[in-house]
This record gives C-alpha cells, sequence and structure tokens, in this order.
C-alpha cells in the first residue's frame, strides 16, 4: 500500500471515530443538567442542614417556602409521598431543595435518577427548581461517589 493510500485509511479512521463518538454525545445531550444553588441560592435550612439528620429536603413553593419533605435517607428512587400536613404529593409539586448532606444531591425528572436533572453542590445550600424540573420531580438522590464513598445512587 502506498504512503498516500495508508495515510488516507487512517484518516478515514480517524473520522469514522469522531463521528462515533460525537453521535454518543448528541445522544447524551439529550438531558439537561442545572446547579441550583449557585447564584441566587442559599444556606440550607434549619432541619436541612449539615447538623441534621436529613439528606435533602423539598420544599412545595420557592425560595424554600411552604411545605417541606426531609428525607433521612439517601436516595429515593420514585418520590411518592406527600408533603406532611398535607394532601399534596411531593412527587410533581416541589419547587425548591435544600442539600443536608456533605455530597452533591441530583433531583431527576424521571424516576430511576434519569432525564433532566437539577444539582444541588456538596453540603449545606439550597436553591429553587428550574423550569425543567419544578413541579416535574420524580427522583432524588445523593450522588457523589467522590465526596461521600459508599454513598447515593452509584
Amino acid at each position: 500500500m502506498t504512503f498516500t493510500k495508508r495515510l488516507a485509511s487512517r484518516a478515514g479512521v480517524v473520522v469514522a471515530a469522531t463521528a462515533l463518538s460525537l453521535g454518543g454525545l448528541a445522544a447524551q445531550a439529550n438531558a439537561s443538567s442545572a446547579v441550583i444553588d449557585g447564584t441566587g441560592g442559599w444556606a440550607s435550612q434549619s432541619g436541612c442542614d449539615l447538623g441534621s439528620p436529613n439528606y435533602f429536603c423539598l420544599y412545595y413553593s420557592p425560595n424554600h417556602g411552604g411545605a417541606v419533605k426531609h428525607y433521612a435517607v439517601t436516595k429515593v428512587p420514585t418520590i411518592s409521598d406527600y408533603f406532611p400536613g398535607t394532601t399534596e404529593l411531593v412527587r410533581n409539586n416541589a419547587a425548591s431543595a435544600d442539600n443536608g448532606s456533605g455530597c452533591h444531591v441530583g433531583i431527576w425528572v424521571s424516576p430511576g435518577y434519569t432525564g433532566n436533572s437539577n444539582w444541588l453542590n456538596n453540603g449545606n445550600r439550597g436553591g429553587n427548581l428550574t423550569s425543567a424540573l419544578r413541579n416535574n420531580e420524580a427522583s432524588i438522590a445523593v450522588d457523589d461517589s467522590t465526596n461521600c464513598p459508599g454513598e447515593g445512587i452509584g
């Protein structure tokens, strides 16, 4: 095989490999993720802070307002409980969240930790869910094997 043919063959392999990898990235791009405790976030509230037994909390209203559901477990694959003292299901009715763990917490639009997600960075922060997840959340979990080995969904 001549040098030109070998070079063309190698270039074709590189182009094909690049196309395959970009195709995989495009498939992953269908689900979006947003950190919600950055600008405009707040320190976690009492009952869902680092000193509490709760890993995370979901609030019925924005800005950690209204009824609150505290979770003393590291993962909830399908949210199916009610806000205490109400007849409102937590699933598809939360507007904001707090992180009481020392890890990252993920909130997903679908059961089983799939679909669009919002993230609370590790420890003692809260934020309003984005428009993709506000009143549209179905699972939540501590999800950071780096900072919290053995915790979460990994």
